[in-house]
């Protein structure tokens, strides 16, 4: 039959029976990269502040060169270092590693980082900051900017504390890769700018070549509902909420949630520029503000808030999207007719919706909240790119929140719909191809990664399908949850035995906070959040199973065979020959166009081959030549990130 293939890292994990401060996981990273994930079981090394790289070669540790981002805490005991990778002491944009310690040891490590640094890569810029700049506001081509308003400068400083803090843009070198070059192998020394436009709305990280002033891509920081199929809007009744009291009446402000976050709420009275916002209030503190303005709408956000920093709060014991209290601050009543919801980095932002999509009512929904502020979370931990499959993922970390924050604060208005509130369904997690979304990895729907303009300000292809692709996670989080089987578009016969929320949830929770990184891909989501269960629950438990089971189910690392083979079966899609073999070997199978990747990869964990190739429909036959340095012995051929078989060498 015909396939559709993983186009995804090996996610061969290899044992080593080595002696101490010697991995006893290990996921090959590609060509020129340090292990994409480490795991020490026993008798791990010192923790000394920074991240250990193994050589697979001599079996030695050595230190690497980094600059920290963050730290974790959990209930396990463990610690999570996240660091960037520096160059020349020059930070390596997506160049992430997240390091897990216990009781100042080393247990593990996960993310992308280079071993192999270019020969030619750049020290010093060839143009200067402001022209870089110029070139950066060109591409971006706003009316107007935020630090060309006074008064939001104004309000910057005074919202921080600040008196320096500005929106004006500050060059900073890095070198940059495209998040969706595997071997992170073409670095450019860059200029990196934090660009806020006013007019048209953007927030963005913009990239300049420092060479040649070239655009070499951007990251969007404002993540919104609103981009292709995406907004949500819903009421939840009368609800218990905090506010303050001020010069004789009430407002939406609570200052010490959790043990000390803030929480406040705004009104934008239809404007745009937050220095204008007051505060919403009330002569009793019973908020029934039913008027014309639709000031109701305003506790609809502030008790999302606050129910989304007590889920966090009660299941993980996070304070704030941080873990350090940080303040949650919301804007109702953006602009007019406008559809949308976001968070910019610094704060939450609503629209009080249109009149022709869904009657003029404000975007305050529970799970709009509770997915708006996870991406505040994971901009403050796996730092998700939102592009390709990394932006699929934080797009679809903030649905699995957003959907578990309303499940756990209002049960009995659930559902794994998004917008289903206002009659304007735009997501479904229980059936993501109900709105054009794949369930399946490169299945119906899947929206491509690999074209260029993945990243523009138009957003015209969703930063290749950051909104489309996330059904997959999607799905995999809801068959997790409640169990499922059926065919996915692979042919392949699922079952999968649902753990609930708080256990689907817990695992979520800590592939997230714990082991991903910024470039990381569906294949890396995989692995992490098998490790991520394995640490709450055993290596050998029915949660990591299920786990496994709902990857397959979804096609991540599985979950190709035709629909009917029993598990363990002699039947593969995929033929090897000659086997055993002396110097070359051949790979057959069926599949469709597209690009692809086979790897050979030894029992210890070393990639000894690793080529690109260029499929067809129907059936493929690849010839690959053997290292002529190539030891005898048995290896492992994977094709696409499957396991195609194993291979002698003769």
């Amino acid at each position: 039959m015909k396939m559709k293939f993983i186009l995804a890292a090996s996610l061969a994990t290899c044992s080593f029976a080595f002696g101490q401060n010697t991995p006893s996981k290990l996921v090959p990273g590609k060509s020129g990269l340090h292990a994409e994930f480490m795991r020490f079981e026993k008798n791990g090394p010192d923790f000394q502040g920074s991240p250990v790289l193994f050589d697979e070669t001599s079996q030695r540790l050595s230190t690497g060169q980094a600059r920290k981002l963050g730290l974790e805490k959990d209930r396990l005991g463990f610690e999570t270092h996240r660091f960037q990778q520096t160059i020349n002491d020059i930070p390596v944009e997506y160049g992430m590693m997240a390091v897990q310690t216990k009781n100042g040891k080393i247990v593990g490590e996960s993310g992308k980082w280079i071993l192999n640094i270019p020969q030619k890569v750049g020290k010093k810029a060839n143009i200067s900051e402001g022209i870089a700049l110029q070139n950066a506001l060109s591409f971006i081509g706003a009316d107007s900017y935020k630090w060309q308003n006074k008064e939001e400068e104004e309000f910057l400083k005074k919202e921080s504390n600040d008196i320096n803090a500005s929106f004006a843009p500050k060059g900073e070198l890095v070198y940059y890769s495209d998040p969706d070059e595997e071997k992170l192998n073409d670095l450019k020394l860059a200029y990196k700018f934090d660009i806020y436009a006013e007019k048209p709305l953007s927030r963005q990280y913009v990239f300049v070549d420092a060479k040649n002033g070239k655009i070499l891509g951007v990251d969007a920081i404002i993540h919104e509902v609103n981009a292709p199929g995406t907004a949500t809007t819903g009421y939840s009744g009368n609800r218990n909420i905090v506010a303050d009291s001020y010069n004789g009446s009430y407002r939406l402000r609570e200052t010490g949630r959790n043990g000390g976050t803030a929480v406040e709420t705004y009104n934008l009275r239809k404007g745009t520029s937050y220095s204008t916002a007051v505060d919403f209030t009330d002569t009793d503190n019973v908020w029934n503000n039913v008027n014309a303005n639709k000031d109701q709408y305003a506790t609809d956000a502030h008790w999302g808030a606050e129910m989304t920093l007590d889920y966090y709060y009660s299941k993980f014991g996070r304070k704030s999207i941080d873990n350090n209290n940080f303040a949650i601050k919301s804007y109702v009543h953006y602009s007019t007719n406008y559809f949308n919801a976001f968070w910019d980095g610094a704060r939450m932002t609503y629209g009080d919706g249109s009149s022709t999509t869904n009657g003029g009512k404000p975007l305050t929904a529970l799970d709009v909240c509770g997915h708006e502020i996870t991406h505040g979370l994971t901009s403050k931990t796996a730092n998700l790119a939102y592009q390709r499959e990394s932006g699929a993922l934080n797009e679809g970390f903030s649905d699995i929140f957003g959907n578990s924050i309303e499940r756990w604060a209002r049960p009995t208005q659930a559902s794994w719909k998004l917008g289903e509130d206002f009659s304007y369904p735009i997501r479904d997690m229980s059936n993501p191809n109900a709105y054009s979304q794949p369930d399946t990895y490169l299945g119906t729907y899947w929206k491509a990664t690999t074209t260029s303009g993945c990243a523009t300000p138009s957003q015209s292809n969703d930063y290749c399908g950051v909104h489309t692709n996330s059904g997959v996670l999607n799905f995999w989080y809801y068959l997790l949850v409640t169990g499922g089987s059926g065919t996915n578009d692979k042919g392949f016969a699922y079952n999968v035995t649902g753990i609930g929320l708080d256990k689907a949830g817990a695992i979520a929770y800590r592939t997230l906070t714990s082991y991903l990184t910024s470039g990381s891909t569906y294949a890396n989501a995989r692995t992490y959040s098998l490790q991520a269960a394995a640490d709450l629950y055993g290596s050998g438990s029915n949660e990591v199973t299920q786990v496994i089971n709902a990857w397959n189910a979804v096609g991540v690392g599985g979950g190709t065979s035709p629909a009917g083979l029993i598990a363990g079966a002699n039947a593969s899609p995929f033929t090897i020959s000659p086997n055993p073999a002396t110097d070359k070997f051949t790979v057959n199978f069926e599949g469709k166009a597209g690009k692809g990747t086979v790897e050979l990869i030894s029992l210890t964990g070393k990639r000894e081959i690793s080529e690109k190739v260029n499929m067809t429909d129907g059936m493929n036959k690849l010839e690959l030549q053997l290292p002529s340095n190539m030891l005898p012995g048995v290896y492992i051929v994977m094709v696409n990130g499957e396991k195609a078989g194993n291979l002698i060498k003769k």
